[in-house]
């Protein structure tokens, strides 16, 4: 029987971690390389895990997978975010194909949880994610939402309809949301709309953005129209930072108008009470 590793990266996410950890535990080899957490994820990472690994924070999960894949100790690897969890079907699917396989990499359907919930309806269904592979068949791409590179022909995908699937736990509510979109909308090597289409103005990427996703509603419902105004939301955010990044950063217009004000008050010393600085404390 071939052996599987699987690794996972994890950054404050122990509600979510240990049934991660739990949905592999038929791997052969499990790696948690651990961002520098500060919750109960370091507990839970060295008591399920067979290779806990501490590394330094870094904003998004990107620049620690090729670190994750480098602890794999065997060919045969799948690949987990901190906020996934395998269905019991697909690791039994991957221990089936481990045995025999029929590809060097799987497309296993995405099943993307955003506000607590799943609807087949939303605009983020069906998605796939190559999760299982072949040491080489697939390479991590370091951009921001890049996902992987698939290096090789020899591919299987499963049907959506299979409840051999990864469910992704995305964000429990509108501020986690917010939170990723303001993290991952400021790392420079990202994916972005904004950057990719020839934009007139802001407003009109706006509401072409909007629009976009949006028009995948087919029938009035709140949580379909919610979900899809957040993922314009984050467009929108990313091509505002997009156009701020051409012009002169606030803090140096906020450095210079204190500055100025510094300058005013002196001049009005003369005339205006001022108390003592005593200096640090």
């Amino acid at each position: 029987m071939p052996k599987i590793s699987a690794c996972v990266v994890a950054y404050n996410r122990a509600a979510i971690l240990k049934s991660c950890l739990h949905s592999l535990q038929f791997a052969d080899d499990l790696v948690v390389v651990d961002k520098s957490s500060t919750d109960e994820t370091p507990e839970i990472g060295r008591r399920l895990a067979d290779t806990y690994l501490r590394v330094p924070w870094s904003p998004t999960v990107e620049e620690t997978r090729e670190v994750a894949l480098e602890q794999c100790k065997h060919d045969l690897i799948v690949y987990l975010d901190d906020d996934e969890c395998l269905s019991a079907e697909a690791a039994l699917f991957v221990r089936a194909e481990a045995a025999n396989p029929r590809a060097e990499a799987y497309a296993i359907p995405f099943r993307h949880y955003v506000l607590g919930r799943h609807d087949e309806r939303a605009y983020y269904w069906p998605q796939y994610r190559h999760a299982f592979f072949k040491r080489g068949a697939v390479r991590f791409s370091s951009t921001v939402h890049g996902g992987v590179h698939v290096e090789t022909k020899s591919c299987y995908e499963i049907d959506s309809n299979s409840p051999i699937c990864i469910h992704h736990l995305s964000c429990e509510d509108v501020a986690t949301w917010l939170e990723k979109t303001n993290r991952y909308t400021s790392q420079p090597n990202r994916r972005s709309s904004f950057a990719s289409e020839g934009i007139r103005s802001i407003a009109e990427f706006a509401q072409q953005r909007l629009a976009h996703w949006l028009q995948r509603v087919e029938q009035p419902d709140p949580y379909l129209e919610t979900v899809s105004v957040l993922r314009g939301l984050y467009d929108i955010v990313d091509g505002l930072k997009h156009w701020e990044s051409t012009r002169p950063p606030g803090r140096e217009a906020f450095a210079d108008l204190c500055r100025r004000l510094e300058s005013e008050y002196a001049a009005a010393s003369p005339v205006l009470p001022r108390r003592r600085d005593r200096g640090p404390l």
